[in-house]
């Protein structure tokens, strides 16, 4: 279904809060999902027009948390802990006795949706069940059952932890976009900020070499419109996947492009020291180890070192017979003794 009007005026203002558009995906899936009820292939497309990214990056990342559901069901999910200690106390015999009265994972009808659930940081509590991430528990199997047949009649009850009644899927994602959290200004004050710092956002992440950028960001990835007029940025707009830094003659585009390559690469290279261990100077390769000074008590060879290890070799009669006689020879002198 197609995104509300409503939805993208609201992306639009999550997007903001950030100095480079990408970081917005999160909570723009959740807004999505807040609308369609599930992230749909319009939602997808809609996130990676919005933050300039490609769709498959955007399906990705909404495919690889549970959180971001990829089919409707309705108003009620409810999320069954079958780890060890729920387990044990009975969380899988609750995950299937769920399973079956809603014949699968799915009531559509009744617009409920059950599903396994990692732990979930309660385990004194154990078995554990949440409506909509409101949790409830210790619950036996009558309690458990009495959960469900509240939620399909659309009437959960309060959690016995927070002491709220869950509201229904739709709101709990709109709530985890961020969106009515009334602090707008202050984000979008310091996204500003960070647009106009002396060292801005990198416009690239450190995985990945596609520009962040959307459509009115500029090539060295600030935020859009409001950030390149509050920092004071001359820079022209772009498509949502314009020119990179590389292959712009604009010398104010080329200048903080440079910087920005100059941080990242300062940064990578310090990480790389850091993870390797590297010293302060270049390793020299075999040929060029410098020779051990004579006399230095410190580097000269032990008494019986061979001549790979740095000892000298005696020759004629210096030589010990014993130590100078092959195997075999060595054995036949012992036999001789």
């Amino acid at each position: 279904m197609p995104i509300s009007d409503a939805t993208r005026e609201d992306a639009q203002r999550l997007v903001q809060r950030y100095p480079l558009a990408r970081s917005a995906l999160l909570p723009l899936l959740h807004l999505v999902q807040s609308d369609e009820g599930y992230v749909s292939e319009d939602g997808i497309a809609f996130c990676a027009e919005t933050l300039g990214m490609t769709k498959a990056e955007v399906g990705a990342v909404s495919t690889f948390y549970t959180m971001y559901k990829r089919e409707p069901f309705g108003d009620y999910l409810l999320s069954v802990c079958t780890n060890p200690t729920c387990k044990i106390a009975g969380g899988q015999d609750i995950f299937d006795s769920y399973v079956e009265a809603c014949g699968g994972v799915l009531d559509r009808e009744a617009g409920v949706m059950v599903e396994h659930a990692e732990c979930l940081g309660i385990c004194d509590a154990a078995p554990v069940v949440q409506i909509n991430y409101e949790m409830y528990g210790p619950v036996d199997g009558e309690q458990a059952k009495q959960l469900l047949e509240k939620a399909r009649a659309g009437d959960p009850p309060a959690s016995n932890w927070s002491g709220t009644v869950p509201p229904v899927f739709s709101q709990v994602q709109r709530e985890l976009s961020g969106i009515e959290d009334g602090v707008d200004e202050y984000l979008i004050g310091a996204a500003r900020e960070q647009a106009r710092a002396e060292v801005p956002p990198a416009y690239r992440s450190g995985e990945t070499d596609l520009p962040v950028s959307h459509p009115g960001a500029d090539p060295a990835g600030h935020g859009g419109h409001d950030f390149r007029d509050t920092a004071g940025l001359d820079l022209a707009p772009t498509t949502a996947r314009g020119p990179g830094p590389e292959e712009t003659d604009d010398p104010g585009k080329r200048r903080v492009a440079d910087e920005v390559a100059e941080e990242a690469h300062y940064e990578g290279d310090e990480m790389a020291d850091a993870t390797a261990g590297a010293s302060t100077g270049p390793t020299p390769g075999v040929g060029e180890q410098p020779a051990s000074p004579e006399g230095d008590p410190e580097t000269a060879p032990e008494a019986g070192d061979s001549p790979a290890a740095g000892g000298e070799q005696l020759s004629g009669d210096e030589a010990d017979p014993a130590e100078t006689a092959g195997p075999d020879e060595a054995r036949d002198d012992d036999e001789e003794a």
